[in-house]
């Protein structure tokens, strides 16, 4: 789970505006308590005070199916995290059981290079059970580095299947997590090693390196900036040239370490011109998930 300081977070809870494009999320987690460590349990506590007593209620997933309407999202990603070290073990095959057959909704897998002595068959075996929409890889969270020979054949398998890799990048206030594997600089072999392989940095960097991640993301094709866990009113503090990049931008709200998705998609709109918003609300993410703009009224 990644993290926002209690000052970073929206705390309204508006209604979506009324919109001629989709939205998607590329960046959720699953309400899964009973498997966090104490320190996530703790961390989401503090953020979004009332949704750890409702994750009785999120074990359906069309509970988080309603909540995502109401906030006015179309599609959202949902991530597996297989980080026993730092945050938790919500397995990707339980993401993956999660999302079947639900609208909208998209499974990332997380292959953790500790545990498994062979993460390309890990994915083939993901495959067979069922769609894989993603990757999503934690160095700071399971201590190594992206370019490490043993995930190559992984990076290769995710490049001739067109599969996003989302990279956590940055700070994380979860205790034991590592931030020398967060440099946004460390992806420049696997960018570089696997060009057509769509790499995301999960949070541009967050707190210590967003100059490195937009210079990245501007140097390699293949790299896009993932704002998730940003305040996205703090957008052109962080990104003086904001405009120029928002087509290698795309939105993730970090839920539920959040209040409210719908208020940092109003954010969204408020720093970007409205076509710029278009493209960082639903267009990159579209292309990278390979999806089609659902019919909508309003």
């Amino acid at each position: 789970m990644a993290q926002t300081s209690n000052d970073e977070l929206s705390s309204v809870s508006a209604p979506p505006s009324p919109r001629n494009h989709p939205v998607a999320d590329m960046h959720m987690h699953p309400l899964y308590p009973r498997i966090w460590t104490q320190g996530t349990i703790d961390y989401v506590r503090s953020v979004n005070p009332d949704i750890i007593e409702e994750a009785d209620a999120f074990a359906d997933p069309m509970r988080l199916r309603r909540l995502l309407d109401a906030e006015g999202i179309d599609h959202a990603v949902l991530l597996a995290e297989e980080a026993p070290a730092t945050s938790g073990m919500v397995t990707s095959e339980e993401v993956q059981d999660y999302v079947a057959g639900i609208r909208g909704l998209h499974f990332f897998a997380s292959i953790n290079p500790l545990l498994e002595s062979d993460p390309r068959k890990k994915l083939e075996t993901l495959l067979a059970r069922g769609p894989v929409a993603g990757l999503k890889l934690m160095p700071t969270y399971m201590y190594f580095y992206p370019a490490d020979p043993r995930l190559y054949p992984l990076y290769d398998l995710a490049q001739d299947l067109g599969l996003p890799c989302t990279f956590h990048t940055g700070l994380s206030r979860i205790s034991k997590t590592r931030l020398k594997y967060g440099d946004p600089l460390l992806l420049d072999d696997v960018a570089c090693d696997f060009p057509n392989l769509p790499i995301l940095l999960a949070h541009s960097g967050r707190g210590v390196w967003y100059a490195e991640a937009a210079m990245m993301a501007t140097l390699h094709e293949n790299i896009f900036l993932e704002i998730s866990g940003l305040p996205p009113r703090n957008l052109p503090t962080y990104f003086p040239r904001l405009e120029r990049i928002a087509d290698k931008m795309v939105f993730g709200s970090d839920w539920p370490g959040l209040v409210s998705i719908a208020d940092n998609v109003e954010a969204v709109r408020e720093v970007f011109s409205p076509e710029a918003a278009r493209i960082v609300l639903w267009e990159n993410a579209a292309r990278l998930l390979r999806l089609e703009a659902p019919g909508r009224s309003g």
